[in-house]
């Protein structure tokens, strides 16, 4: 027989593994475990490609530059990048905000060119925009 003091652990042992099982993931920015999904191969429709690696990005036959990503926080869609390297970016800019297609459109990202982190994080002053389609 189960008396109420064990009974009452039971219940909390199982709400607590549901909790963290629902919300813990969920608490972080971002799994470690797996890539963002902006890295891949990219191209624009126009004879244009873009690779997107864990620590450069490559636009077309321009050098790769090396990025860190600076998103705060995401849905799992929403990224900034922030170029580091140094010297002529040619097509990018120092910032990079990405959005990641949704529904029907999972294989689509639209890139918007930022001057600034400010003009980043207010979506101001863009520079250009462009949309990438993986490449299969």
């Amino acid at each position: 027989m189960v008396n109420i003091r064990n009974f009452t652990l039971i219940i909390g042992a199982i709400t607590s593994i549901f909790v963290l099982s629902v919300f813990g993931a969920t608490s972080s920015t971002r799994l470690s475990s797996s890539s963002p999904t902006y890295i891949g191969n990219w191209s624009n429709g126009r004879g244009e490609t873009l690779v997107i690696n864990a620590t450069t990005v490559k636009f077309a036959n321009d050098k790769a530059v090396k990025y860190r990503d600076v998103t705060k926080v995401t849905n799992g869609r929403e990224f900034h990048l922030e170029i580091t390297s140094e010297g002529k970016l040619n097509y990018l800019t120092k910032f990079l905000s990405l959005s990641m297609g949704e529904g029907e459109k999972p294989d689509e990202m639209k890139m918007t060119l930022y001057d600034s982190y400010k003009d980043l994080v207010d979506g101001a002053n863009s520079q250009g925009e462009a949309t990438w389609y993986r490449d299969k």
